[in-house]
């Protein structure tokens, strides 16, 4: 196996057991949500990917261009996770809910 495919396996394998994993199951438990009426949502996947990016984004993406001095104190990830689950929730939360 070539350098090139052993790495893209390793990214598949990393990817599988990472990420894919984690939105199968926040995107399970979303359907059980919505199952008991506490979220509305059309793709479980979707709505999980989203939810991930909105509590990710901001603190990966600052980490990794401006570095380890950037790393959130718990109060700054506390107020970030918040504010990123109050967004998804104006989204998604069921009408009965509101």
């Amino acid at each position: 196996m070539s350098s090139e495919n052993r790495s893209h396996f390793s990214a598949n394998v990393l990817y599988a057991r990472g990420p894919a994993r984690a939105l199968k199951v926040v995107g399970s438990a979303f359907e059980q949500f919505a199952g008991k009426k506490l979220l509305q949502l059309s793709d479980s996947t979707v709505a999980a990917s989203q939810f991930n990016w909105l509590v990710m984004a901001d603190p990966v993406n600052r980490v990794m261009m401006l570095g380890d001095a950037t790393i959130p104190t718990k109060q700054e990830i506390h107020r970030h996770a918040e504010a990123a689950v109050a967004t998804f929730l104006a989204a998604f939360l069921h009408p009965d809910q509101r």
